[in-house]
């Protein structure tokens, strides 16, 4: 219930900052709660800091927000930090096909605004000297219907059917599922939903989605599960149930894994020979093994033996694939 709460919240101060002076009897019928509900948010949001007061409007007691409120945010920050907000602008340039990219792009423009139009020049002779490699990005530009769709039902708690295209199959599927979380890794948005025609937790590539329609219900994440649980068990972005992981890397890579952390959950063992052996707690999944192949030959898993059997399998399979052809003459 704690999400809804937020959530409700939330969409209470968008409406008031919208300036639509509304009642607490018209937010209460808005979100199907009690007046007294709606006084309790109200003063959780006023105790969280933004600066809502009661007002009189056609005999109606209303809700408002402090006039200049923007104008006094934008005063609480230091020119410093207002300059480490503008570079991050090069952080956020994989939304650039989202429904969100604008308001990101605009209040860019805003600090932009409020540095010294002096200071421009020499922060972006700064900005050249830091800089974000990003990873190859997907296309979200004819994706903004489904990305709206998709935040809409995971901030409302709201099931969604998707028409979704599988690798896997090479079919375009039909899914009814409970999204739990909007996720970004490696220049992608991913979502973590609850996919009803399995009874389980998936991971699914919002570019995938060919179409989205958001239901007129509600769901509760189970008690038993925890988004954060499920997350933490990827190596990568494909959540799932984690195992213990080891694999011991040779002398000649040792110092590379050293200087990294890969995982949350890793602990690392120096040997005697120069090797190191790293443990984790993951999911074993192709993100993993992938990973592994990129040190061969200079690694080599200790457990599970079902990860090591199967990674060997592969590279027999890949073995055969790159025998050179016979000369035909």
């Amino acid at each position: 219930m704690r999400n809804a709460e937020v959530i409700r919240q939330w969409k209470i101060l968008k409406t008031i900052e919208a300036g639509r002076y509304t009642t607490a009897a018209d937010l209460a019928g808005e979100h199907r709660v009690t007046e007294r509900t709606i006084r309790r948010d109200i003063e959780a949001l006023q105790e969280a800091g933004f600066p809502l007061y009661d007002d009189r409007a056609d005999g109606r007691k209303v809700w408002r927000l402090v006039e200049g409120h923007k104008q006094r945010l934008t005063q609480s920050f230091t020119l410093a930090e207002l300059a480490a907000l503008f570079f991050g602008k090069n952080m956020l340039s994989f939304l650039g096909g989202a429904p969100f990219a604008q308001d990101l792009e605009s209040a860019f423009d805003k600090i932009k605004e409020a540095l010294p139009a002096r200071s421009l020049p020499y922060l972006a002779r700064i900005q050249e000297l830091f800089s974000a490699r990003p990873d190859p990005a997907k296309d979200y530009s004819k994706k903004q219907d489904v990305i709206s769709g998709l935040i809409d039902a995971t901030l409302h708690q709201r099931p969604a059917k998707i028409a979704y295209f599988s690798f896997n199959s090479k079919k375009t599927k039909e899914y009814t599922l409970d999204p739990y979380r909007l996720v970004y890794y490696r220049g992608g948005l991913y979502l973590y939903a609850r996919a009803h025609e399995y009874g389980e937790v998936r991971t699914f590539a919002v570019e995938r989605v060919q179409s989205i329609e958001v239901l007129d219900q509600q769901f509760e994440i189970p008690a038993d599960f925890s988004v954060g649980d499920y997350a933490r068990g990827a190596f990568g972005i494909a959540g799932g149930k984690p195992e213990a992981v080891e694999l011991v890397f040779a002398s000649e890579m040792a110092g590379y894994i050293r200087e990294r952390v890969w995982h949350e959950s890793q602990s690392m063992e120096d040997r005697s020979d120069g090797s190191v052996a790293l443990s984790l707690q993951v999911a074993p999944g192709w993100e993993l093994k992938s990973w592994i192949k990129g040190f061969l030959p200079h690694v080599r898993v200790t457990k599970p033996a079902s990860l090591r059997d199967e990674i060997a399998r592969e590279l027999d399979a890949a073995r055969r694939a790159f025998v050179p052809p016979r000369d035909k003459r």
